[in-house]
């Protein structure tokens, strides 16, 4: 009798705290895609990806390891960077990879790629957009900024940043998102003349609206993965300083290789979008 008022008395409890967290606590507003967003560019994977418009990097150090282009390959209807130790006559140490736009420019838009990032130490994923020249440092983000849509360095977090005034500058929001190794999710931009707004599986994680922080500059697309570390005398050093509280890439429990796994990107015209191509600077 005892356990049975027990269990009614922590299933009250439970049902108090329930509707009091529904009165003072506001629910996440889902964001659902406007009917007049137009698919405007897709790359779904299903039969690799288009060399004309997508260049995957060539063996070159990076931070703590070595973007090459062998990490970057599709598999099963999706593209992956896969990050692994290798004894290569090139480098002994870490390889991962990156790919983007080769020269095809955008400015504004709704960006959203579908993936699954993996739960290691030492290394992060991420989905961004970069001008060709981040230099500037007259109009602050408004002449070029790197827009960052996710990056997952922390664990269980994500991070949304801008950098701009050649790195002098920058803005970012963190989040904790205990779902965030569990399988695929959607991560996007909505950035328009007025706003930048991201999202995580459609919920707002964070919304700019200074005019400063607005970038309106052509950007070209960006998927990578990074090696906590950075560059002494031309080559990496893992876990050198570069990201505090990413942790190590030899940690013990890191299951290598590890996967960043790409269902698709795509990009809509929200009503601002404008294409253009890469600056010729000779």
């Amino acid at each position: 009798m005892k356990r049975i008022f027990c269990t009614l008395l922590s299933a009250a409890l439970l049902l108090c705290n329930t509707a009091l967290c529904g009165c003072s606590a506001k629910k996440a507003e889902v964001f659902t895609l406007p009917e007049e967003y137009t698919l405007a560019f897709s790359e779904e994977f299903e039969n690799g990806y288009d060399e004309n418009v997508w260049n995957a990097t060539e063996f070159t150090p990076r931070k703590g390891g070595y973007w090459s282009s062998e990490q970057v390959f599709c598999k099963d209807g999706n593209l992956v960077i896969r990050t692994e130790y290798k004894d290569d006559s090139r480098g002994s140490g870490y390889y991962t990879g990156e790919m983007s736009w080769n020269n095809l420019r955008s400015t504004y838009g709704y960006y959203e790629i579908r993936c699954k990032v993996d739960n290691i130490r030492g290394a992060w994923s991420a989905f961004w957009l970069m001008p060709d020249d981040i230099s500037k440092t007259e109009q602050k983000a408004q002449d070029g900024a790197e827009i960052d849509i996710f990056e997952s360095a922390l664990p269980y977090r994500v991070q949304n940043t801008l950098h701009y005034d050649g790195y002098t500058g920058s803005k970012k929001k963190v989040t904790k998102l205990d779902d965030v190794y569990d399988g695929f999710h959607t991560f996007a931009l909505d950035w328009k003349k007025d706003s930048l707004r991201f999202y995580y599986d459609n919920k707002l994680l964070w919304e700019v609206t200074d005019p400063d922080l607005i970038s309106t500059y052509p950007v070209y697309m960006d998927i990578s993965t990074e090696v906590n570390g950075d560059l002494k005398d031309g080559e990496p050093v893992p876990n050198r300083w570069f990201w505090f509280g990413c942790g190590k890439i030899d940690n013990k429990n890191n299951k290598m290789p590890s996967d960043f796994v790409i269902d698709y990107v795509r990009v809509y015209d929200n009503g601002d979008l404008i294409w253009s191509e890469k600056e010729n600077n000779n």
